[in-house]
């Protein structure tokens, strides 16, 4: 599911996010397994917190983080 999201953000994205690789991180949390849907690659902070209001604008929910 999260892959399927990683593809579905990108095909909405445009340019947004050609130059990002996405990825998943597994995350166990009170016994229960999620998976984080990702993109890195940016250069600068900015560019990430753009990508990622673009993102929210297109009904994702999204945060920037340093990894």
């Amino acid at each position: 599911e999260a892959k399927s999201m990683l593809a579905e953000a990108k095909s909405r994205s445009g340019r947004t996010l050609a130059h990002t690789s996405p990825f998943t991180e597994k995350v166990v949390r009170d016994g229960t397994t999620l998976y984080r849907a990702r993109f890195s690659g940016f250069d600068e902070a900015d560019e990430a917190q753009g990508a990622c209001r673009a993102l929210k604008r297109s009904g994702f929910n999204c945060f920037a983080t340093r990894s």
